[in-house]
């Protein structure tokens, strides 16, 4: 059987309550206007490596069947979210300093898996996994989803059109994470004994991504665009975290952030919606004007 307490059970119902959340508020808004599609890939990355043990006819037993609905809901709700961002809402165009930040993202869990479980096993005095694919893997996905959130706060910072992202998403994120400390903290010092240093060092860098933005987010000034809200390089600079990683001190009132992206751009200023130069929204059939024409039975 599972060994389960109150804190985990918490912090998965954070979880996917995060996911429900974010699907809801991209259909609410008939839009994914600043949700970061590269954070929603490296998060389908994340749970596709992760959950390589849903191959093993071990794990589809009645036992397991809470793990399974969860990881399943993980891996099809992540799936499910790129689809619409891409094929059926509008969303905001990221820049090259976003793809390349997901980049180096990627390549910091490729160097940092098989690093990491090295040096547990030396510090543990034992022999690399003998299933090292599978925990090379688990590994990968654990240092990935602590830095995954990075090109979402950049696309925040960067961007000024309305988001769909509030405070009721970063909220369950932000418990999710905190939950699951308070979960490791039990089993460590619980009956169990258990501590397992990839996941808690990881895990502790992704909270504080989360505790620092949503610092960030309730302690600006907030500009209520629609049904959403921005954070701007100016909010950034009252980070304590955040705003050293994604370099937000540096304010550059004439990079191309204020110039359109494409010649076309400058003479539909006045057709477009008023939300400043940045961020021109994109869909995967039309632009984000057509998108906004459409007659309520097309």
């Amino acid at each position: 059987m599972m060994n389960l307490n109150i804190f985990r059970i918490l912090a998965d119902l954070a979880h996917i309550s995060s996911k429900c959340i974010l699907i809801w508020a991209i259909h609410r808004n008939s839009s994914s206007e600043g949700v970061s599609l590269l954070t929603q890939v490296l998060y389908a990355f994340v749970f596709l490596t992760r959950y390589l043990d849903l191959f093993r006819d071990s794990q589809w037993t009645p036992d397991h069947a809470y793990n399974i609905f969860f990881k399943l809901f993980y891996i099809f709700s992540s799936i499910y979210i790129i689809v619409v961002m891409i094929y059926v809402f509008p969303r905001t165009r990221e820049r090259e300093k976003s793809w390349k930040l997901a980049s180096w993202c990627v390549l910091g869990a490729l160097v940092g898996a098989p690093t990491a479980l090295g040096l547990n096993a030396a510090a543990l005095k034992e022999s690399y996994p003998r299933h090292w694919f599978t925990e090379t893997c688990w590994a990968f996905s654990i240092i990935l989803e602590s830095v995954c959130v990075l090109p979402q706060l950049l696309l925040l910072r960067q961007t000024t059109v309305p988001t769909v992202i509030d405070s009721y998403y970063l909220v369950a994120l932000g418990s999710y994470r905190a939950l699951y400390i308070l979960n490791w903290l039990y089993r460590g010092f619980g009956p169990e004994h258990y501590w397992d240093p990839i996941a808690d060092i990881f895990g502790v860098v992704q909270t504080l991504l989360y505790l620092d933005f949503a610092w960030v987010y309730y302690t600006r000034q907030r500009v209520k665009l629609r049904r959403g809200g921005i954070v701007d390089s100016e909010d950034l600079r009252k980070s304590w975290f955040v705003g050293k990683i994604l370099n937000s001190r540096r304010m550059n009132t004439h990079d191309d952030e204020h110039e359109p992206l494409d010649p076309e751009a400058a003479g539909e200023e006045e057709s477009r919606p008023r939300w400043g130069g940045r961020g021109i929204s994109v869909s995967a059939d039309d632009t984000l004007e057509n998108h906004g024409r459409r007659s309520p039975e097309s």
